[in-house]
C-alpha cells in the first residue's frame, strides 16, 4: 500500500531531503572530509613547498562554485556545501539517495536504459563505499555507508533477491531499526533473515507493500504515466482486500481451491485451508507469502509473493 506520489513530486521532495530537511543524507560534509584528508596526505608525502601550488590548482572547482578568492588550497576548501556538486561521485551520491529513498531515477534516464542505469549506479556506489578511508570516516558511521546500503538494499528489493540491512529497512518502512530487530526475532517472525544478516528481499519487499507510507519504486514507467493515473471508480473499503501478488503476475483469488481446501506455505511445510480469509490471513503472517497455482499446463506449482495488490472483493466472499 505504497503512498500515492509522482516521479516529479519524489524528486522534488529529494532535494529538500538532501539539502534542507535531513542531514542523515547530508553526503557533503563525508565527501568534504574525505577530500581535505587525501591532500593533506599528498602534502605530507611531498612536502608543502613541491605540492601547495599543484593543490591549489585542482581544488579550484571548489573556488569557482562561491567565486572565492583563496590564497591556499585550505582556503579553497572551506566551503563545505560545495561537496553535494563539485565532485563527479558527488552526483552519484545524490542519485543514490533519489533512487534509494524515492524509487525513481533522474528524469533524464530514458525508461529503456533505467534498469541498466540502476545496476552501474549500485556498482560504483558500492564500491566507492568499500574503500578503506570510506570504511572508517566516523568510525564506521557516516552517510556515504548509509546511501550505499541504501540504494543497494532498494536495487535488492525490486530485482526480488538478495538482502535488505537492518537500518535500510528501518528507514524504508518508517519505523525504528530496533522495531526491525524485534520483527525478526521469535519463531514466528514476520520476517526471514538472510545467510549475510539482513532480511531476504522478497521477504522485505512482502513486508514493506503493506506498510502505509512505503515508496514503492516507479522508475519502470514513464512519468507521464505515473502521473496521470485513473484510479477507476472509487470502491467502498469494506469491499477492499489485498492479495499476494506472485512474480508471474498470478494473484492468490478465491479459485485457487484444490480438492476443497488452499494450499499455502513453503514446499515441505504446506497447510491446507478451508476458508479463503483464513488463508489469506496466514498468508499476510508470512515473512514470504507462498501458495500453490496451476501453471499455463495445469500443473501445481508454489510460487511466491513480491507484492500486494488491492483487488474488489467478491459479492459470494462478503
Amino acid at each position: 500500500m505504497s503512498e500515492i506520489m509522482t516521479a516529479a513530486e519524489r524528486r522534488d521532495a529529494c532535494q529538500d531531503t538532501v539539502y534542507l530537511a535531513d542531514h542523515d543524507w547530508d553526503y557533503a560534509q563525508w565527501l568534504h572530509v574525505l577530500t581535505m584528508e587525501s591532500l593533506e596526505h599528498v602534502e605530507g608525502l611531498l612536502g608543502s613547498g613541491v605540492a601547495s601550488a599543484p593543490l591549489r590548482q585542482l581544488v579550484q572547482p571548489v573556488a569557482d562554485i562561491n567565486c572565492i578568492d583563496a590564497d591556499t588550497w585550505r582556503d579553497a576548501m572551506e566551503d563545505v556545501s560545495a561537496f553535494f556538486d563539485v565532485l563527479p561521485i558527488s552526483s552519484r551520491f545524490y542519485e543514490a539517495v533519489l533512487y534509494g529513498l524515492y524509487g525513481v531515477t533522474p528524469e533524464k534516464v530514458p525508461v529503456g536504459d533505467r534498469a541498466d542505469w540502476m545496476g552501474t549506479l549500485v556498482n560504483e556506489i558500492t564500491e566507492f563505499a568499500a574503500r578503506s578511508d570510506v570504511q572508517k570516516l566516523g568510525h564506521g558511521n557516516n552517510t556515504l555507508l548509509r546511501i550505499s546500503r541504501l540504494a543497494a538494499s532498494r536495487y535488492a528489493i525490486d530485482l526480488g533477491r538478495g538482502e535488505v540491512d537492518l537500518h535500510s529497512m528501518a528507514v524504508l518502512g518508517g519505523i525504528a531499526e530496533g522495531s526491525v530487530r524485534n520483527l525478526l526475532s521469535g519463531a514466528n517472525s514476520v520476517l526471514e533473515r538472510g545467510p549475510q544478516g539482513g532480511i531476504v528481499a522478497m521477504s522485505a519487499a512482502s513486508w514493506l507493500q503493506k506498510k502505509k507510507g512505503f515508496l514503492a519504486s516507479i522508475w519502470q514507467e514513464e512519468d507521464a504515466t505515473i502521473e496521470t493515473i485513473d484510479e477507476g471508480p472509487a470502491i467502498a473499503p469494506e469491499r477492499v482486500i489485498f492479495v499476494p501478488v506472485a512474480r508471474d503476475g498470478s494473484l492468490f483469488t478465491p479459485d485457487l481451491m484444490r480438492n476443497g481446501t488452499y494450499q499455502i506455505g513453503a514446499k515441505g511445510d504446506e497447510e491446507n485451508v478451508s476458508n479463503f480469509f483464513d488463508a489469506l490471513t496466514r498468508l499476510n503472517s508470512m515473512a514470504v507469502p507462498r501458495w500453490r497455482r496451476p501453471n499455463e499446463k495445469g500443473l501445481w506449482g508454489i510460487v511466491s509473493g513480491i507484492a500486494w495488490q488491492r483487488i474488489e472483493k467478491a459479492a459470494d466472499l462478503a
